[in-house]
This record gives C-alpha cells, sequence and structure tokens, in this order.
C-alpha cells in the first residue's frame, strides 16, 4: 500500500511541472510582439507553432469558396433537370394511360378482337364507299383511255346553207370536257331559219355523250349572206372506260343535220 501511495504522489508531481511549463509558453506567446513589415508569401518562425501571413490565408479562403459556390449551382442545375425529366415522364404516364382505354377499344372494334363486336356501317356509308372505290377505278381507267371524236355536217336539200366543221376531229378521254365548232353561213339572198338534230355513232356509245353547250334543237335566223360559228361543249362519262361493251370502241363520230324552218324575203329583215 505504501507502494501505491508513492505512485500517486509522483503523478502529481508530474502533473503540476506540465502545468508550469505550460503556463511558461503562454506568457511567452502572450508577450511576443507582433511582426514588422509586410509578410505576403513568406513564413516566419519564432519558436513553435508556426505564423502565416493574412493576405495567403485570405486567397485561399476565397478560392475555396467560389469553388464550393460552383459545385452548388451545379447541383442545383441537375436537381432541375432531374426534376424536369421525371415530371415529363410522369405526365407521359398518366396521358397514356387514359389514352389506351380508347385506343384498346378501338383497335377490338375495328379487329374484333377479344370477341368486341365490330362497328358495322349503315347503308349510306356503304353506298357513298362504293362510289369512291368506284369514281377511283373509273378515274384511273379513263386517264389510260383515249378516244378520237370526229365530227360531221349535213343539210337537208332545199336550203342554200354552207354548213361545216371548223375541226374535223379531236382527241380526248373519258370524263374530259372538250370544246369545238361549227360554222353555217346563209348562201341565199333572204332570211332562213333552220333547226339542227344531232346524233352518235356507234349508237351503243351515245349513252356516254354529254351536252353542256349545244345549238341543237334550237332555231337559228341567218340573214343573207351571214355566217357565224357555233360551239358544242361536251364530254364522254368516265364510266365509259369501265363498260366491257365500250372496250371495242376507239372513236366517235357527233354529227349534226340542219333542217330549213322558215323562209322569209330580204326586206322582211328586222
Amino acid at each position: 500500500m505504501l507502494r501505491c501511495v508513492r505512485t500517486a504522489s509522483r503523478l502529481v508531481s508530474a502533473a503540476e511541472a506540465t502545468t508550469s511549463q505550460a503556463a511558461v509558453v503562454r506568457k511567452e506567446v502572450v508577450g511576443m510582439k507582433p511582426l514588422e513589415g509586410p509578410l505576403v508569401g513568406s513564413v516566419r518562425t519564432v519558436g513553435s507553432p508556426r505564423w502565416f501571413s493574412g493576405s495567403g490565408a485570405q486567397t485561399g479562403s476565397k478560392q475555396a469558396r467560389l469553388h464550393l459556390e460552383q459545385k452548388s449551382r451545379e447541383a442545383r442545375r441537375k436537381a432541375v433537370e432531374n426534376a424536369s425529366y421525371l415530371t415529363a415522364i410522369v405526365i407521359g404516364m398518366v396521358g397514356l394511360t387514359y389514352a389506351s382505354v380508347p385506343l384498346y377499344r378501338m383497335f377490338c372494334q375495328a379487329t374484333g378482337y377479344g370477341g368486341t363486336t365490330q362497328r358495322a356501317l349503315t347503308l349510306e356509308e356503304k353506298l357513298a364507299r362504293e362510289d369512291a372505290e368506284e369514281d377511283l377505278s373509273a378515274s384511273a381507267a379513263a386517264a389510260e383511255r383515249s378516244l378520237t371524236v370526229h365530227f360531221n355536217a349535213d343539210i337537208t336539200s332545199g336550203m342554200h346553207w354552207k354548213f361545216t366543221p371548223t375541226q374535223k376531229k379531236v382527241r380526248t378521254t373519258p370524263g374530259e370536257s372538250t370544246l369545238a365548232f361549227y360554222t353555217v353561213k346563209n348562201l341565199s339572198d333572204k332570211a332562213v331559219t333552220g333547226v339542227s338534230t344531232y346524233n352518235v355513232t356507234p349508237q351503243k356509245a351515245g349513252v356516254y355523250f354529254n351536252k353542256i353547250q349545244c345549238f341543237c334543237f334550237e332555231e337559228q335566223r341567218l340573214r343573207p349572206n351571214e355566217e357565224i360559228d357555233m360551239p358544242v361543249f361536251f364530254y364522254i362519262d368516265r364510266e365509259f372506260a369501265t363498260d366491257p361493251n365500250m372496250s371495242d370502241v376507239t372513236s366517235l363520230t357527233l354529227s349534226y343535220t340542219f333542217f330549213k324552218v322558215s323562209e322569209e324575203d330580204g326586206d322582211e329583215e328586222e
């Protein structure tokens, strides 16, 4: 036990010696004079510890602060980008969720998938679809079909008129509007009124011939030696190109015949 007491006494004495040395060092530090003159970039050692200049420490602190601010800005930017991407993904998923039901219903109705009843077309829709399909096929066939239309002119006996087609023939296609002219002149010394009729050959093609403007079945009164041009505006139906009975027809002839209706003396002209 005596040995333990001695050991404790020694530890107390060592602690008191250490405390005394620390007090002496503190007094020396407190009583140290500040360094004179600029010490930028220099280091002065007075015993221990080391003392550094204030400018170098401030520069290092500023660079560290700028570095931290830059890192913070980059982190915020990345966070905003990630948030935008996530928001877009969420919105797209929500939209797809709402659209999936009607899209799936349309798919099932169109294909009958899963026993879904397909939508039936009304009679009007079926007729409209058939007409559209026929028009497309007829238009394609008409564009490849070329026809030659010849023109002929006649007058009855006893009628002193000169009646001729301005052109002998024209080339056209089914569905294309075509304009032609006839010329008529009264060769007599009296005013004459005439009327014309027409026909198309071959006769089986006549049902497809349509006149838009024509001088037929209308009275034409010509004074002595008067000459006029009369137009004929016509087209051939597009169905002509798809009719099997018309497959051998490559040309048509349009003929007009004038008949005299009345004749007046020259002094009775208006």
